[in-house]
């Protein structure tokens, strides 16, 4: 059976950016018959694409500020393309592919500067082998802090179900068969273990093929650097053969533009997923970010191989710790100029303190979730209620979100709490009253009776102000 372009499986816990789907192939597609699981944990897409695309604008000019009063070049060190297809005496699209890659070569090579190699396989043996040792390798030659690894696949993809986890297959052929004894197919996610963890320097995944997102099924890390990849599909769509309307084309043509457009300054991953998806409204592709953080985005420079970049790097010398500040802020945005402005300002005060700052990152600005944070405050005072309840009693179970546990079992039943899940933003709303045997959190009113003001010990003044964003930014020395 051959799925259609709509996505029929729910994607759960999204990283990724909102995309729509068409219901109807415009062409011959590469998409094979995948085995659909029920069941797994899988991703939904959820972010805000505005918001990402607004978040890549202030990080972007931020690092751009803080680098050239820092004398930092802009951009990576180094930036490494491995473009993986399959030999021509199996690949099902062998001449489409020669062009496409081709013109990939041409792109990353002659427009950007970038070092670019291909790397075809062939199943004259498992091509496991060949795909693990290929991103291995190009890991181990390539691999640095201050460097960018891209990996290109194009060529077939399905969706299998291996122990209720979606995996995504790559393939030579429509069927996932081809000449010889060995079938040309490998699994991408043992293929890209290597850039998920062991690589140190950041990495972009561009992966042509269908059910490409069924990709981002796994991954998650507390690493300060990025891991995004780029899908041109949903977890079990479509993507057009090689041609005018395939992924690779609009890929190629965004780029072009985007390199024309910038005249040697950078722009983001995100604008060039916003410019493909211009020219494919239907296919739309999917952008996630493999470690779930969303910590860094990835820009893309034109790089001049010369003495004096490497020069500027290697006086940067090795780092040796980092703070991470955090900016509680009374805005839901900063303006460009306000940006400019405190990346240089902050380089002023490391100077002024004595600081020995090596480079200044911006990690991320986000908006607080009033919800998240009342839940986190409620759980804080069921917490300490049931510290506080009667000596030998035996507490089989914790209790649920809707009841908190009673202080005297033999106390009447009362009625459940009546929680305001909106905290306030005034400090004197959080008090305890001496008239009255109730604790009043936010705008909450728990009935249950506290002998002492200690029964919210530990909430701080977590509800005593409401933050409009925070900026975090890391020092690196």
């Amino acid at each position: 059976m051959i799925a259609s372009r709509q996505s029929a499986v729910r994607q759960e816990h999204a990283t990724c950016v909102n995309a729509c789907q068409n219901p109807t192939p415009k062409s011959l597609s590469r998409q094979n018959s995948p085995t659909v699981a029920e069941t797994g944990v899988l991703l939904r897409p959820g972010d805000d694409a505005v918001e990402l695309k607004r978040e890549a604008e202030r990080r972007t000019l931020f690092q751009k500020t803080s680098n050239n009063v820092l004398d930092i070049p802009n951009g990576y060190r180094k930036v490494e393309v491995l473009i993986l297809r399959w030999d021509e005496s199996i690949d099902s699209f062998k001449q489409g592919h020669n062009q496409e890659v081709q013109r990939l070569k041409s792109i990353f090579s002659t427009g950007l500067g970038y070092g670019v190699r291909i790397a075809s396989i062939k199943n004259d043996r498992n091509p496991q082998i060949d795909f693990n040792f290929e991103i291995l390798q190009h890991v181990h030659q390539h691999d640095g802090e201050d460097n960018l690894l891209i990996v290109y696949y194009t060529g077939h993809g399905r969706q299998f179900t291996n122990e209720g986890v979606r995996n995504l297959e790559l393939s030579a052929t429509e069927g996932s068969r081809g000449p010889g004894d060995v079938a040309p197919v490998a699994l991408w996610g043992e293929a890209e273990k290597p850039l998920r963890t062991l690589a140190t320097a950041d990495v972009l995944s561009i992966l042509d093929c269908c059910c490409a997102s069924t990709a981002a099924v796994k991954g998650r890390s507390s690493e300060m650097r990025a891991y995004q990849l780029l899908a041109a599909s949903t977890l079990d769509g479509y993507t057009n053969e090689p041609g005018e309307r395939s992924f690779t084309t609009a890929f190629c043509d965004s780029l072009e533009e985007l390199i024309q457009e910038s005249k040697g300054e950078s722009f983001s991953v995100i604008q060039l997923w916003e410019r493909i998806n211009a020219r494919r409204e239907s296919d739309a592709a999917l952008v996630w970010d493999r470690l779930q953080r969303w910590t860094r985005n990835i820009d893309l420079y034109h790089l001049n191989s010369n003495t004096m970049r490497h020069g500027a790097y290697q006086r940067q010398g090795p780092e040796r710790s980092s703070l991470v500040l955090r900016l509680s802020l009374r805005t839901s945005d900063l303006d460009d100029t306000t940006i400019d402005t405190l990346a240089r300002q902050l380089h002023a005060a490391c100077k002024t303190s004595g600081v020995l700052v090596r480079q200044l990152e911006w990690v991320k600005m986000e908006k607080p979730t009033p919800g998240k944070v009342f839940r986190k405050a409620v759980k804080t005072v069921r917490r300490n209620l049931r510290r506080k309840s009667t000596p030998g009693t035996l507490q089989t179970e914790d209790p649920s979100d809707e009841q908190i546990p009673q202080r005297e079992p033999q106390r009447e039943p009362q009625r459940e709490p009546q929680w305001d899940c909106t905290p306030s933003i005034r400090p004197e709303a959080r008090s305890t009253s001496n008239a009255s045997s109730s604790t009043t959190v936010g705008r909450g009113t728990s009935p249950e009776t506290l002998t002492k003001t200690e029964g919210l010990s530990g909430l701080g003044r977590e509800l005593c102000t409401t933050s409009r964003s925070s900026v975090f930014c890391v020092l690196r020395a």
